[in-house]
């Protein structure tokens, strides 16, 4: 139906339009309840790329800046989350390209005692080795491919709003996303050896 709004935003409570209408309108307090309405998943996000809490927490600072400057350029062709996660994953890989220039060695990888949080095992002793062994796992992976993975699989975005969100095309988001899978299998079964 012509000038019908997108499925995405018939889906969001009267609320949550009422914060993105405020926000937009550059209400500061709106802003901060949207953030925290969307961080976890925004920081899941972004941890997914820098592997790191203590950075995460940097470029969230960071993303959540940039993102409240450019609010009113928000055009409302996807909704404020996706567009938010967009900020968030650009803040991240930009921070991993930074560290690249300036320490001349990828840091790819650094940061790995720190824990997604995910679902687990029932016992307090599961849940620890499978968030290391998660941790590990997702460190066999390059930042765009754990970001894609974080977004596809454990987020629920779609390849086309992966492809928003990432910047990337909607085939490579495929394509990292099903070498993804194949790595983490692979890990699965043959451990370190990959």
């Amino acid at each position: 139906m012509a000038g019908s709004p997108p499925v995405a935003v018939l889906e969001m409570s009267d609320e949550t339009l009422d914060l993105e209408r405020r926000a937009r309108g550059g209400e500061a307090a709106a802003f901060g309840l949207l953030i925290r309405r969307y961080d976890n998943d925004l920081r899941g996000v972004v941890w997914s790329v820098v592997r790191s809490s203590h950075i995460t927490d940097d470029v969230m600072q960071a993303a959540y800046e940039r993102a409240f400057r450019a609010i009113s350029s928000f055009d409302g062709r996807s909704t404020m989350k996706t567009w938010l996660h967009s900020i968030c994953y650009r803040a991240a890989i930009d921070h991993i390209r930074y560290e690249s220039r300036r320490r001349h060695d990828p840091i790819d990888g650094e940061g790995g005692a720190d824990v997604v949080r995910l679902p687990t095992g029932p016992s307090p002793h599961d849940e620890v080795s499978n968030r290391m062994e998660l941790t590990h796992a997702l460190g066999t992976l390059d930042p765009e491919q754990r970001a894609v993975m974080m977004l596809t699989s454990w987020l629920g975005y779609s390849f086309d709003e992966t492809a928003e969100i990432t910047g990337l095309r909607r085939g490579t988001v495929a394509s990292k996303a099903g070498r993804g899978r194949r790595k983490l299998r692979r890990w699965e079964t043959e451990g370190d050896r990959i």
